[in-house]
């Protein structure tokens, strides 16, 4: 399947979101940002959207929404609070930000990369993200000792 490239405003691009996963269609988006390393990576990664249902909204989703200033955010839910207040985060910040359900335009149901896809419903995804929100505290280190070897052995992705 070819894909065009859509070069469109902020205002339109929401529209065409809106209009494709309310009609129960599902939607690529390329990643760009390097908030959601190492699971997703900047111009390689692409998720696939669709219309958001309440079983959405609970920790570990990667929910697509709209901040206050209207930037558009690709982050995962940490926590649900009460009232429909989500925490939100990016896998590769340490920061979180609290928006609400309303905000929310899309959830992401699949990540491809390279002509692959991997389903956010999968066993071995799940776990894979459940081990990154476990090692945390030491994030920082792994990501040094990674780069450390990749440079030691030349690997590039």
């Amino acid at each position: 399947m070819i894909m065009e490239k859509l070069i469109c405003t902020p205002a339109e691009f929401i529209e065409i979101i809106e209009d494709t996963v309310k009609k129960g269609g599902s939607m690529p988006l390329v990643v760009t940002g390097n908030s959601m390393n190492p699971f997703m990576k900047d111009g390689r990664d692409t998720v696939w959207l669709e219309a958001c249902k309440e079983s959405d909204y609970r920790r570990g989703k990667i929910l697509l929404f709209r901040r206050e200033d209207g930037k558009i955010v690709l982050h995962r839910v940490k926590k649900v609070l009460h009232d429909g207040i989500l925490v939100m985060h990016g896998d590769a910040q340490y920061w979180c930000e609290e928006i609400k359900e309303e905000q929310v335009l899309a959830v992401v149901t699949f990540i491809e990369r390279n002509g692959k896809k991997t389903s956010c419903n999968s066993l071995t995804y799940k776990i894979k993200i459940e081990l990154w929100q476990l090692f945390k505290p030491v994030r920082l280190l792994l990501c040094r000792v990674q780069r450390k070897i990749k440079k030691v052995f030349g690997k590039s992705e």
